[in-house]
């Protein structure tokens, strides 16, 4: 087929086109034959100028390539052997098929694609954030839809927290679930929900934190053993517990209020607990100080009534004696509660009466 059309013009892929300069394309067969005398060489083949070599032929040397090949297949080889850090386990797949469980250390698996190797951090704990996101340089930001959360009074909260958590068995967290950040997500937002719902919202702000992260910790793992999960969770810790943003003002009101009722209460118990227990033990003694005084009265009585039955008998029996008796014994009684001035009776009359203003209380007797 010639390379000009009906016109005259020049269709050659390798020259002009136009009229004049007209090139021959290059043959082929000297193409090939070009090739061969570089490359003869390296593969074992004569240059030949012509001779007994056939330069249609492109063969290649049998020993370089059995050497090519016996170089090729070592460092297949040596490419199955790989390196697990100590904080790792290895899953050696075979076509897909769990074949091998490794440690760590320097092991071997058939290169690719026979086996393929799947490298796992088994005792590195990892970190879940729920209700917020972290970035790298320390900033963070909300996500409302996962925070917000109904609580048991029918108040809503937002709640920010942390998971942490291990790889426990690399053949289940491998096999049985699809992504372990998504399943732990999951099960994280839906226990937390489901411990919330049944907590009263002061509960969950003051005293009862620890009991949540301590349920919900324990509902977490009982959902991920349900799936076989392959995942140990290690802990959960609240962030940031408070009512939503736009209503946090008013909620701090009411807490104040709250915590005046508390305080007030407090002190009125403890004003109770001060006065009622003395006022017991004040009607507990003056209960008591009765009860001496009327002992006190009737055996005085008892002991007067038998005085004077002694008295009447020893009257009876010495009747001047015994008045005699009792005239001195009474005016001893009624004399030492005195002040007494003794004056002889022979200077009474030049004596002048002493009399002690500064003892008004007092009696004072003269005795001539």
């Amino acid at each position: 087929m010639p390379w000009s059309d009906q016109n005259g013009n020049n269709k050659n892929p390798w020259g002009k086109q136009g009229g004049g300069n007209n090139q021959t394309p290059p043959d082929l067969d000297e193409v090939l034959k070009r090739l061969q005398e570089r490359f003869g060489g390296f593969f074992g083949g004569g240059a030949g100028n012509g001779g007994g070599s056939d330069s249609g032929d492109f063969k290649l040397n049998k020993s370089a390539l059995t050497a090519i090949s016996a170089v090729l297949f070592v460092i297949w080889i040596a490419s199955g052997f790989y390196m697990v850090a100590a904080d790792e386990e290895a899953v050696v797949l075979r076509f897909g098929k769990h074949t091998a469980t490794t440690g760590p250390g320097l092991n071997w698996a058939i290169p690719y694609p026979v086996d393929r190797v799947e490298k796992l951090p088994v005792t590195r704990v990892q970190r879940l954030e729920i209700g917020f996101r972290q970035f790298s340089d320390g900033s963070t930001r909300k996500r409302n839809n996962e925070s917000l959360m109904l609580t048991k009074d029918e108040n809503i909260v937002d709640i920010s927290f942390i998971v942490q958590y291990k790889i426990k068995s690399v053949e289940n967290f491998l096999f049985n679930i699809d992504s372990a950040t998504k399943t732990v997500r999951d099960a994280a937002e839906s226990a937390i929900r489901e411990v919330i719902g049944r907590t009263s919202i002061d509960d969950v702000l003051t005293t009862k934190k620890a009991e949540v992260e301590v349920e919900t910790q324990g509902l977490i793992q009982s959902i991920l053993n349900g799936y076989e999960a392959g995942i140990s969770i290690s802990t959960i810790k609240l962030q940031d517990v408070q009512p939503p943003e736009r209503v946090i003002k008013e909620f701090k009101d009411v807490a104040s209020a709250r915590e005046d009722r508390e305080r007030a209460k407090n002190e009125a118990q403890a004003y109770a607990n001060d006065i009622i227990p003395k006022a017991r033990g004040e009607s507990k003694k003056m209960v008591l100080d009765s009860e001496a005084y009327a002992k006190e009265v009737v055996e005085r009585a008892k002991g007067e009534s038998e005085r004077f039955e002694l008295l009447l008998t020893a009257y009876k029996m010495a009747p001047e004696v015994t008045r005699k008796r009792l005239y001195m014994e009474t005016m001893e009684e009624v004399m030492t509660k005195t002040d007494k001035i003794i004056i002889d009776g022979s200077v009474a009359g030049s004596v002048l009466p002493y009399l002690p203003l500064d003892r008004t209380s007092g009696k004072v007797e003269v005795t001539k």
